[in-house]
Formats: C-alpha cells, sequence, structure tokens
C-alpha cells in the first residue's frame, strides 16, 4: 500500500506499485526516493492537528546511502511559526550526534507542493526508532524498581547530555516521548520544540532591551510542552535548560507510582506533587532527588548534567547509608554515643559552638541579602574562634563558584572569601578568572600577582593569566605564561594547547607542531586529542602541506565532532582539493555551531564575504 502526501486528496490509498495517486494524481514517490508506507497515527482523526506523521521507505541520498524504513513528519500549514518550529527540530538533528537520538540529514528536510494545489508542504525524514514508549510499557507492567529506575535516568541523562552540548534544550520530555528500544536501551525522540540556546534567545528570555513587567521583556517567546510535565517557567514561555530536568524528574515520578500526574495529589503550599507514598519501594535518598530535579525554581534544581551524572553515582552509597541509620542497632549505639558526647560538649566545646552558631547565622543573613548583619555575625564569631574565618572564607568561596548567573556576584563572593582567608591561592585564580569575564584588568593582574606571591607552582594561574592576554592578542605575554605553566606542569595540557595555538598565529609552525605532538603523547582524552591534532592540521595547513593538514583534521573531527574550528579549517582544505560538496558541508557546520575561538570569527567573516562577492542576493545587510 502507497499513501498519498496531498492532505486534500479524498481517497489516499493506493496500490503498493503505481506512481501517481489515481485519485488526485500526485506523485507517490516524493523527491524520487520516498514513498509513503503507512500512517503512524491516524488520518483526519484530528482536524485541528496540523501535522501527519508517516512510516516511510526512503530510497537514500549520497549522505545516506541504502533504502531503508524511515519515518517522516509532514506540516500541512505554512503558518511562520510552525515553519519556523519544523526547521528548528531538522536543525537539532542534524547538530546532536547520539546513538540514541533519530537521525537526519542536510537532504532530509525539504518541501512538496502537490499536484494542482497551492499548498506548500514542510517535510522532515528521520531514522525510525524501533520499540515501545514508556507510557505504553507502564501501563503493561507497571511501576519500576529504584535500581531500574537509576539505570534508565542514567541513560536519559547522558542522552541530554549530548542535546545541552549541542546547546539544545528538549522541551516536551514525558514517557510518550522515550522510546524502550529492541535493544534494551532507552532513546529520546520528537525534537518538535527543541530551542537553542542563542545569545538572542537568551535576550529574550532576560527581557534583555524590553518592559520588565511583560513576559520575556518586549519579546513574546512561545510556550510549549506538555502539562503537567513542564516547569512553570516554560508554562511563562522562559524555558531553560534546567527546564529538562523538571520534565525528567516528573516522567520519574509517573514511571515509580504507574500513576498519571493528574491524579496524584498537590501540596497545596509548595505546588508539589505528593507521590513518595505511592512509591514505596524507593528510598528517601533516591526520593529527594527525584524532588531536587522537580523543584519549582530552575535556580534549585542540578545545574547542568554533569552534576546530575555525578549525584548519581553517589545515590547507592547514601541509600546504603540510609538503611544503615534506620536500623535498631545503629539507632541504639547512636543513643549511646550521643550521651557520651554531651557529656564531653558540655565542657569541651561550648565556645566553638557559639561561634558554629553565629556562623549559621550570618549564612542565612547572607541567604536572605541583609549583608551588613551577615558581616557583623561573622565578625562576632572570629572574635570567639578566631578559626571560623577558614569556614567563613570556604562558605563565600563556594558561593563564588555558585554564582554562573552573575560574574559581579562572583567577584563580590571571592573577595570576600579573600577578605577572611587571604593565603587561598584558589580564591585569587578565581577572582582572576571574573575579573577577566567583566573586563576589569587591574583586577585581572593584582589577582595573579597575589596568587604568585603565596604560591611558586601555581600553573593555574599562570595558565588563566596568559588566557587573559591571549584574548587581547597580546601574544608575546600570552606565551611566557604559557611557558611558565608547562615548565611547573608538564602535563599542562591546556596550556601546551594554547601555547601551540599562539605559535601559529605568530607564524612559528614548526614549534606548533612539536608542541602539539607533545601534547597528543601526554594525553588519552579524546577531546583534548583533537584540538591538538586541529592544531597540527592548521600549521601544516599554514605550510601548504595540505594532504597531512587534510589527515590531521579528518581525525580531530573523529574524535571530536563539536569543534567549530576543526571544520572551518576542514572547509578550506576541502575547497582547495576541489571538494566543494563536503566544504560547504564543512562551512555549514563551521558557521552554525557556536564557537569562542576568535580565528573562527575571523574565517566565518571570510566565507561570508565570499558568498556575498559571489550571490549578493543571497545574503541579506
Amino acid at each position: 500500500m502507497s499513501y498519498c502526501i496531498n492532505p486534500l486528496c479524498e481517497q489516499r490509498q493506493n496500490p503498493k506499485d503505481i506512481e501517481e495517486c489515481l485519485f488526485c494524481g500526485t506523485s507517490l514517490l516524493i523527491n524520487n526516493r520516498i514513498r509513503l508506507i503507512k500512517p503512524l497515527r491516524p488520518l483526519n482523526e484530528n482536524p485541528f492537528s496540523y501535522t501527519e506523521v508517516f512510516e516511510v521507505e526512503d530510497a537514500g541520498t549520497q549522505w545516506n546511502p541504502g533504502s531503508k524504513q524511515r519515518v517522516m513528519k509532514v506540516l500541512k500549514l505554512n503558518s511562520p511559526k510552525l515553519v519556523e518550529l519544523i526547521e528548528r527540530e531538522s536543525l537539532s538533528l542534524r547538530l546532536i550526534h547520539h546513538p540514541n537520538i533519530p537521525k537526519s540529514t542536510l537532504d532530509d528536510f525539504f518541501t512538496f507542493v502537490p499536484v494542482n494545489s497551492s499548498l506548500t508542504l514542510h517535510c522532515l525524514v528521520m531514522d525510525k526508532i524501533e520499540g515501545q514508549n514508556l507510557e505504553q510499557w507502564i501501563e503493561s507492567n507497571g511501576r519500576i524498581l529504584q535500581s531500574q529506575a537509576l539505570e534508565w535516568l542514567k541513560e536519559l541523562v547522558e542522552i541530554l547530555a549530548a542535546v545541552h552540548r549541542a546547546n539544545f534544550f528538549h522541551r516536551d520530555i514525558k514517557p510518550s516521548n522515550i522510546i524502550l528500544q529492541l535493544n534494551g536501551q532507552l532513546a529520546l525522540v520528537d525534537f518538535g520544540v527543541a530551542r537553542r540556546v542563542t545569545s538572542t534567545y537568551l535576550a529574550k528570555i532576560s527581557g534583555s532591551g524590553g518592559d520588565s513587567t511583560s513576559r520575556g521583556g518586549k519579546y513574546e517567546i512561545t510556550s510549549v510542552g506538555t502539562p503537567r510535565y513542564s516547569p512553570p517557567e516554560q508554562t511563562d514561555g522562559q524555558a531553560v535548560p534546567q527546564s529538562d530536568f523538571y520534565a525528567l524528574g516528573r516522567t520519574f515520578v509517573h514511571l515509580l507510582t504507574a500513576i498519571q500526574l493528574i491524579d496524584l495529589p498537590t501540596d497545596k503550599q509548595t505546588g508539589r506533587l505528593i507521590w513518595r507514598n505511592k512509591a514505596p519501594q524507593i528510598d528517601k535518598p533516591f526520593a529527594d532527588f527525584i524532588d531536587e530535579l522537580t523543584a519549582p525554581l530552575p535556580g534549585q534544581r542540578p545545574q547542568s548534567t554533569e552534576v546530575i551524572l555525578q549525584r548519581l553515582k553517589l545515590l547507592p552509597q547514601q541509600s546504603k547509608i540510609y538503611r544503615l541509620t534506620r536500623s535498631k542497632t545503629f539507632r541504639v549505639s547512636a543513643a549511646i554515643g550521643f550521651m557520651i558526647l554531651t557529656v564531653f560538649v558540655t565542657f569541651k566545646v561550648l565556645l566553638p559552638l557559639r561561634a558554629k552558631y553565629l556562623v549559621s547565622q550570618g549564612e542565612k543573613a547572607e541567604a536572605a541579602n541583609n549583608f551588613q548583619t551577615a558581616q557583623e555575625f561573622f565578625d562576632s564569631a572570629i572574635k570567639i574562634n578566631p578559626q571560623a574565618r577558614y569556614t567563613i572564607s570556604k562558605f563565600y568561596f563556594e558561593k563564588g563558584l555558585r554564582s554562573t548567573n552573575s560574574l559581579e556576584l562572583a567577584k563580590r563572593y571571592y573577595e570576600l572569601a579573600i577578605k577572611y582567608n587571604d593565603t587561598n591561592v584558589e580564591s585569587y585564580n578565581n577572582l582572576g578568572i571574573v575579573c577577566k569575564k567583566i573586563q576589569d584588568s587591574p583586577c585581572v593582574i593584582d589577582s595573579y600577582e597575589k596568587a604568585f606571591k603565596l604560591s611558586s607552582d601555581n600553573w593555574e594561574g599562570h595558565y588563566g593569566l596568559g588566557t587573559y592576554y591571549d584574548e587581547l592578542m597580546k601574544y608575546d605575554l600570552a606565551e611566557q605564561q604559557y611557558q611558565l605553566a608547562i615548565k611547573i606542569n608538564r602535563q599542562a595540557i591546556i596550556a601546551i594547547n594554547n601555547l601551540s595555538r599562539v605559535k601559529i598565529l605568530q607564524g612559528d609552525y614548526n614549534t606548533a607542531i612539536s608542541l602539539a605532538q607533545e601534547g597528543i603523547q601526554k594525553t588519552t582524552n579524546p577531546r583534548w586529542q583533537a584540538v591538538l591534532y586541529k592544531n597540527l592540521g592548521w600549521a601544516k595547513f599554514e605550510q601548504k602541506k595540505y594532504s597531512e593538514a587534510k589527515r590531521y583534521l579528518e581525525k580531530a573531527k573523529e574524535l571530536d565532532i563539536q569543534r567549530t574550528s576543526t571544520h572551518c579549517l576542514l572547509a578550506k582544505v576541502q575547497g582547495i582539493f576541489g571538494d566543494f560538496d563536503n566544504s560547504w558541508l564543512s562551512w555549514e557546520a563551521c558557521l552554525l555551531t557556536e564557537s569562542r575561538e576568535p580565528e573562527v570569527f575571523i574565517w566565518r567573516a571570510e566565507i561570508i564575504e565570499r558568498i556575498r562577492q559571489k550571490a549578493p542576493n543571497l545574503i541579506e545587510d
């Protein structure tokens, strides 16, 4: 059976081997490669649906050869917003690389106009993920055990890590969008509302340049997602990557209880779901972690997939400790120990306890933004116990680490950490990094100079100061600092790489090559090897040794396909060899992926200017 793609056709089923629809005359072989085999949801089931999804037979292209069964989404309406969404879905599937996410190529997104119709259909083809979605699986199998939940959560977070590394977030995680494949692994599907994290988007959700009383400033951000799974900020049109963690947590509430979220009661004060009594197989540490994922505010949730994976490694040990502390033997022993400890504390620790209490009150005042009161508590604690200054310094240092959304606040915290303990080299190093980001040059120099006086083996500080001079294009000064970092720590691959890069910019290609080769021999980390191979390819390119350059750059791409500069350089080499098709694909990756490397912006400007000269109508001013 073949199906007609024309949504206005009144008889869409056709015999398998004919070329045109018997009713409306539309070609049944789309783009000379795609044949619609069957709809994956009933046609015309929902008259308000703007998409149709088919299983298709794809004869393949030069980028994706070989006939195979795949899936095609067809957008029936030409609404600019809907077209933008399906274009964004195509881009996300091309840029996110993970074996458990559907694959799609540049040729898999196209438009098609049926016969005798003014209707333009936007079509997106992707690989088919075989298996059963978790909504269906739970209906058949019931709630999952904690061991299975931990395994599944780890798999999904690893997939999300690839999504977030590509600067996207999914925005519609729920059981029906997670597939349990035939090989037992989970897959994440339906990137129809995925959003790319760009500076424009961040400006929109932060209200940059707009009225702070309106949603998203002067911009309107579309509210998307699924009720009960989408977090409050996403419902308000201001989703962030941590919004995916909320939906993930709520997904596991459903998997652990086998109860629809709408049927679970809600705490009227906090707005949280009351679910733990429906999941007796889950212990408290794991349940606490699920509730942390579903915290009402993004800042209260784990801030990255890396943090979640680290926490998941610790959860089994926390569960063992929890079960131990709940045992009768432990409680009796703890009671006896407490009595002995009370007697000791009464005579030995009253003053330190008073100081500890004052420190805790200072921390609470700081959290409530009562900064003057906090300082008074801290100063009183130090008068009672001078050792408290180390605790206070550590408190401010950790607040500085967490202040990823406000560099000015991070600077204040590191300065306070130094105020209470001016012998901590790491505080000075971190202050130097923050000052570099806010372009406070005197602060950068002063912070690192004080760090160097405290420690002669502070290679991290020399590396940080080197990156500061590097960004200012003061390559001689940057070289001095990188060399000092390497002299202190010959295994400092990050400094070896940056010095190799600086040598290329200075035109000393042979030294750059030697450094890159030295770094490759010292690391087994694929991402570091990739950037060092990129430097080798870059240096060989500048020496006009194009065959060697191509070989090294392809190796760099194989090790880390995400690095933008590798694609830019590979595009140049491919163009020299006349491989214009692959060169254009590499330029596309160079232009579309995120990068902070200054040379990438130069290369992008060069290719855009070349395109402007050859086809000025293709680029708008």
